[in-house]
């Protein structure tokens, strides 16, 4: 409790804190507020990022999410921090259901209409003022805005490496090489930077009865609109809770978070480059998460936390190919040939187990809404 001591305001007290999760990098509490502001309400909930062995990156987890809490529309407001014991103070949400839970229930409706709703509340939490842009800028502070460059570039190029070491895909060098110039385009096209909540997937968006809130900004940072556009159109670009959305459903989610977007960005649903922008941000994601998920799916394991069920690797793997290999045959010939080739391997390689993404359990085999 020292650590929670040391943030805390003066004549503040707190009550034991429920576990709430959290993972290698934090721990998440919720504690009864007993004495303190009257704005905290009843509770609060407190998360404190852990040391970490040497090379990771927690302290800067730490920052990333102090920036996200302090700006982005739509997160919990942040009540107290403190950096020496990297411990945070923010509001309770409460208890309500995430986007994950809706998707994987039984009410087609309700999750359709929920996916909506979160596309517009994650375009709507963006901010792309020069002034405020500024002063994200300088609370991230150099370190990160160089990482939040340099993984754009690593990430996908790594992705290819790994297709071309596992899978022995030819195009792999014209592929990196069209990735980068992807890469570039976005990081010179400064006009549409944003700062993004990062890993905006379904179980960190609460469904609260005042609207969509949105939790876990550990990975907010400054880079192109399109990558955190590409999380609807995609959708969900690096999340476990990924399966097969009925038709109509990415198309819908991607209207609706560039609606919102509109409100920091003016006149985005009317450039015809717009579209094409988030195809190649999801071309990227793709190929990154070609690194991240290829281990997983040659060893034939399926994703998904804790007493939640994912997709096998494999199928989602296939999945992901396959829509860049659909989608950006034409203005990323290079790419989709890597992804094309990715999938026959894999089709080769991995035959006798299901490789087809089923749908999402809220959708059954009903139609989509209209």
């Amino acid at each position: 409790m020292s650590e929670l001591r040391a943030v805390l305001p003066p004549g503040t007290d707190l009550g034991a804190g429920v576990p709430l999760g959290g993972s290698g990098r934090s721990t998440v509490h919720r504690h009864e507020v007993v004495h303190g502001p009257p704005e905290w309400g009843g509770s609060v909930v407190v998360k404190r990022f852990l040391p970490q062995p040497e090379g990771r990156r927690a302290a800067m987890g730490w920052r990333r999410e102090l920036t996200g809490l302090r700006h982005l529309e739509g997160a919990p407001r942040l009540l107290a921090a403190d950096a020496d014991t990297q411990v945070l103070v923010m509001e309770d949400l409460g208890p309500h259901p995430t986007l994950a839970d809706a998707l994987l229930g039984a009410d087609g409706a309700d999750a359709w209409r929920n996916t909506v709703a979160w596309a517009g509340t994650l375009g709507g939490s963006v901010v792309a003022d020069g002034a405020a842009l500024e002063r994200v800028r300088r609370d991230l502070g150099t370190e990160l805005l160089a990482e939040d460059r340099r993984w754009q570039v690593d990430y996908p190029r790594r992705g290819v490496d790994r297709l071309v070491e596992v899978a022995g895909i030819r195009s792999g060098r014209a592929a990196a090489a069209q990735a980068r110039d992807v890469v570039d385009e976005l990081q010179h096209d400064t006009g549409r930077h944003v700062l993004g909540p990062g890993d905006s997937c379904p179980d960190n968006a609460v469904l609260t009865p005042g609207g969509v809130r949105l939790l876990d900004l550990e990975g907010a940072g400054v880079r192109h609109l399109a990558f955190d556009a590409a999380y609807a159109a995609e959708p969900f670009s690096t999340c476990w809770c990924v399966f097969t959305p009925p038709d109509g459903l990415t198309a819908a989610a991607a209207a609706a978070f560039t609606d919102a977007a509109q409100g920091a960005l003016p006149g985005l649903a009317d450039d015809p480059a717009w579209p094409r922008q988030v195809r190649s941000a999801v071309a990227l994601w793709v190929l990154a998460g070609s690194l991240w998920l290829l281990d997983g799916a040659v060893a034939d394991r399926t994703m998904g936390p804790e007493g939640r069920i994912g997709p096998a690797f494999r199928a989602l793997l296939l999945s992901r190919w396959g829509w860049v290999a659909r989608e950006c045959a034409t203005e990323l010939p290079d790419i989709a040939a890597a992804c094309e080739e990715a999938t026959v391997w894999a089709r080769r390689s991995w035959a006798g187990s299901p490789l087809e993404l089923p749908g999402y359990p809220a959708f059954g085999e009903r139609p989509a809404p209209a």
